[in-house]
């Protein structure tokens, strides 16, 4: 962040307002959070349109054969999982790390530990799901940890992001800096937490299948992994109703990378899928997953 930007700067109030809330609220015992999340994530289900409607899109999308009510039933559980992860943003930017241990359990870390005690790089495939915020902190606790970062164009957000994610040694890496970077980071036996299901845009994104529909996805991960001397781990992250987060760390994927590019980034979107078929509500589905689309194909999203 330039130097020159002035974060006291009275235009900058309303954000910081807005961040002091969420600290207010990161005082709350998580329970209280949770119960809050279910009557406002109702509220914001209605309130928002646009966001309903791109989350109902992407359910019927993925889940062609699922009843409507159903549909309507998940969509608005995501909403209350995703207000959860917003207001809980206090506890895991700011709380003390006894109350994280408590609230984040990690499951299945002796994947992780044994391919260290080997001597590889480890590559953690955490898609977007709405509390990975909370796993990656949380992980980071244990051990020096790097992840991708894209600055944010609202200063005091980009800020207290940059604190939050780095406040136990994790190392962020700019989305714009050379790949070598983030190669020698993985060698050098930092795990590196990948979220692999953004949109890739046109310069750098393949068109690959994500639940049957063709996604435009970066192509990294087979190269990382190769290049990196790197096991790739899937983790997935979930709100367990009441009590906090689970983070669970699966077995490392077998034959992987297997050379080909589109192959590779094609077996990246399956071990997604796998992930969120198991945790349903959890992931994004309020994101525009599918919004490049191939050439004359028109826009999904469109109402």
């Amino acid at each position: 962040m330039p130097d020159t930007i002035n974060l006291a700067h009275p235009r900058h109030w309303l954000s910081w307002f807005g961040m002091g809330v969420l600290r207010v609220l990161g005082w709350l015992p998580f329970p209280l959070i949770y119960g809050l999340s279910a009557i406002l994530g109702e509220i914001f289900y209605r309130i928002i349109p646009s966001r309903a409607h791109i989350t109902l899109v992407n359910l019927k999308l993925c889940f062609p054969d699922m009843p409507e009510k159903q549909c309507k039933r998940m969509a608005r559980r995501h909403f209350r999982l995703l207000i959860c992860s917003l207001l809980s943003i206090g506890i895991f930017w700011w709380s003390k790390k006894s109350r994280l241990q408590r609230l984040v359990k990690i499951k299945g870390i002796e994947h992780l530990e044994r391919a260290e005690k080997k001597g590889h790089g480890v590559i953690l495939l955490a898609p977007h799901f709405v509390s990975l915020d909370a796993g990656g902190i949380r992980m980071s606790m244990d051990r020096k940890m790097s992840s991708m970062y894209q600055t944010n164009p609202n200063p005091v957000f980009d800020h207290l992001i940059l604190q939050a994610r780095s406040r136990f040694d994790g190392i962020l890496i700019d989305r714009k800096a050379p790949l070598t970077r983030l190669i020698r980071s993985i060698r050098s036996g930092k795990p590196f937490y990948y979220l692999p299901d953004q949109n890739a845009g046109a310069k750098h994104g393949l068109f690959v299948p994500f639940f049957g529909i063709q996604a435009s996805t970066f192509p990294a991960l087979g190269k990382l992994t190769q290049s990196g001397k790197a096991v790739v781990i899937p983790c997935s992250n979930r709100i367990i109703p009441w009590r906090g987060i689970e983070t669970v760390l699966s077995a490392p994927l077998e034959n992987f990378p297997g050379g080909d590019a589109y192959e590779d980034t094609q077996r990246m979107n399956q071990e997604v899928e796998h992930l969120v078929r198991d945790l349903g509500a959890d992931y994004l589905w309020s994101h525009k997953r599918f919004k490049r689309r191939p050439e004359g194909e028109a826009d999904l999203y469109r109402q």
